[in-house]
């Protein structure tokens, strides 16, 4: 028998590879002479790289790094993979929450400026063919600080030109923008935005409604950002004669979707589809018998556009009986097995709560692959 264990990241516990090598341990142990296939998997936000990395790097593809500003200015050497014309960035190694302690976060001062840098250093080394990751990001500043960094000017209301990092604290500044040199750049560029939201940029489902309080966004600046970032757009709608506030991702990684799509022209992709179809992952299902999947928490959102429902559609399409894994599960398991999984495991259940769980999450993957090799194979 072959199993294939493709997890996403536990988040604020493992890494997808940590998590996927954790429970294929437990499996090993159980059943040394069946063949375990380890396939981190990731829906375009945080450890995109990480789970990309291995596989292209077998396939020619470099890591190379860049030296860039953090969400808060603060220096950060960040990794994506280029070959020949193409390059993956993810934004959260960049402009991420992982990168700031959850006590010195204010969101409305956090500027994606680092990721202009990078798909900067990118271009200059080559890459006309952009994938960028979306997610885990600590910015909602409408991805403007990252198209200054690409040489858009902003300019206040008397004409002056807003000089610092702009970040959502600098919307009701914005009056006019110039594209001029951005545009000379940057007009043979191609990029994806790769992503596992559909929300809007504006309103109740937009960007700041529902992902800033996530990012521990409250009070005056929720309120300042929400009507900061509808004039802020208003602007952009304005110069370049198109309005994407309400288009399908546009309110991923704090508004960075739809600046994408107003300065590129970029293209949508789902992004667990997107990481599959790099990582070969149809071929490897085709040699497996079985196949379990899994994620930190799995609820009514993981239903869409999350890693483990992502898997769970390809493998039901290939007749693969398919296990889902989860540190913790927020639907029930028949409502599992109703969704197509034939059956469903979490770490919390088996702990003493969430820090114990968080804590102990290698072992306790190791304890569930042992008992799910006892059990069907």
């Amino acid at each position: 028998m072959t199993v294939l264990v493709a997890l996403d990241s536990f988040k604020g516990s493992l890494s997808a590879r940590e998590a996927s090598e954790a429970l294929a341990k437990g499996i090993r142990s159980e059943r040394p002479d069946e063949k375990v296939i380890v396939l981190p998997v990731a829906d375009g936000g945080d450890g995109l790289i990480d789970c990309l990395k291995d596989d292209l790097l077998a396939d020619g593809w470099q890591v190379k790094t860049v030296l860039v500003s953090g969400p808060y200015g603060q220096n950060v050497e960040v990794p994506y993979l280029a070959k020949g014309d193409c390059a993956v960035i993810e934004m959260a190694t960049c402009c991420g929450l992982t990168l700031v302690p959850k006590e010195q976060r204010r969101v409305i001062f956090a500027s994606s400026y680092g990721l202009g840098e990078v798909i900067r250093d990118a271009y200059l080394n080559g890459a006309r063919q952009i994938h960028i990751g979306l997610g885990g990001s600590a910015t909602n500043d409408l991805g403007l600080g990252c198209m200054q960094a690409l040489g858009v000017k902003f300019f206040d209301a008397d004409g002056k030109p807003i000089t610092d990092h702009i970040s959502a604290n600098d919307f009701s500044k914005i009056a006019r923008l110039d594209t001029n040199d951005f545009s000379d750049r940057f007009k043979d560029i191609s990029v994806w935005a790769v992503c596992d939201v559909n929300n809007p940029l504006l309103g109740p489902t937009g960007a700041t409604a529902v992902f800033g309080p996530q990012k521990g966004v409250q009070g005056d600046d929720l309120s300042r950002m929400q009507s900061g970032m509808a004039w802020a757009a208003t602007i952009l709608t304005e110069h370049f004669l198109k309005d994407f506030s309400q288009s399908i991702s546009s309110g991923a990684a704090g508004g960075m979707g739809a600046a994408l799509m107003w300065f590129f022209n970029a293209k949508r992709l789902k992004g667990i589809d997107a990481v599959l179809d790099m990582i070969g992952f149809d071929a490897i299902l085709k040699q497996s018998d079985y196949v379990l999947t899994g994620e930190g928490s799995f609820d009514d959102q993981s239903l869409s556009g999350k890693a483990p429902s992502g898997v769970l559609d390809r493998a039901s399409r290939n007749n693969k009986p398919t296990f889902l894994v989860v540190g913790s599960l927020r639907i029930t398991i028949d409502r599992c097995k109703e969704l197509g999984f034939a059956n469903a495991y979490d770490l919390l259940s088996r702990s003493s709560g969430l820090t114990d769980s968080l804590q102990k999450a290698k072992e306790l993957l190791t304890q569930i692959g042992r008992q799910w090799a006892k059990t069907y194979l």
